[in-house]
């Protein structure tokens, strides 16, 4: 790692670990409670949904689960594949993304990204890589992920993440195609040593129409400790 990746690395991590990684070492994964309005497209309505998210530490696993209209929603990095479907509450499924290498590195990318929620993941999960880009982005990924995934960070002067970026597969009809993906992570607050995004905004960068797709607030968090450092 550079000079210019470790002092970059040093002032998000100052930032999002004010007390320091030894706070969050115990902490296996992260349980998330949201509340939000997502859409299809700028011209569909907003649906609100509520959702559990929970983010693995030591690796790259998470599982989001949110609940619409009588409709449950999953997606997820688990086991290497990401998994992407939706089902009538307790019923049948009614819609199931087949798994690709498309969909598990747009997953993978989900992941990276929602280290604003779980910061603990940038001093636990032993595999992330970091390289300054720029003079304020730090490009992470994972070394040991086969799909590619990478995702940049945008650091302000006081080390907030200000936003994330990435070039992600977007589903058109049974296509996916390759769109900028952007981020936003705002109202960062202390919880359990961490500074944690409470405020998520997510667009889609389509050239000469994007759109804010899906926003939401954290109502709660709840840590997962392991049993080792008990």
């Amino acid at each position: 790692m550079n000079q210019e990746t470790t002092a970059l690395l040093a002032r998000l991590v100052n930032f999002l670990l004010p007390q320091g990684d030894a706070a969050v070492r115990s902490l296996k994964a992260v349980r998330i409670s949201e509340k939000g309005e997502m859409r299809t497209s700028e011209e569909s309505r907003w649906m609100s949904f509520t959702a559990d998210l929970t983010i693995q530490t030591r690796l790259s696993e998470f599982r989001w689960e949110a609940r619409t209209s009588g409709i449950v929603i999953t997606d997820a990095y688990e086991d290497n594949h990401g998994i992407a479907m939706s089902r009538l509450a307790g019923l049948l499924t009614l819609k199931k993304a087949s798994r690709g290498p498309a969909l598990d590195r747009g997953e993978v990318q989900r992941y990276l990204s929602s280290l604003m929620l779980c910061p603990a993941a940038i001093v636990n999960h032993a595999s992330l890589e970091w390289t300054a880009i720029a003079e304020s982005v730090l490009r992470v990924r994972d070394s040991t992920d086969p799909t590619g995934a990478a995702v940049d960070f945008e650091i302000g002067e006081d080390g907030e993440l200000t936003s994330c970026h990435t070039i992600r597969p977007r589903l058109v009809g049974r296509n996916a195609l390759d769109t900028k993906w952007v981020g936003k992570g705002s109202d960062f607050r202390d919880w359990m040593g961490m500074c944690v995004a409470h405020r998520l905004e997510v667009w889609w960068e389509i050239p000469n129409a994007p759109f804010c797709y899906y926003r939401s607030e954290v109502t709660q968090c709840e840590g997962i400790v392991s049993s080792q450092n008990l």
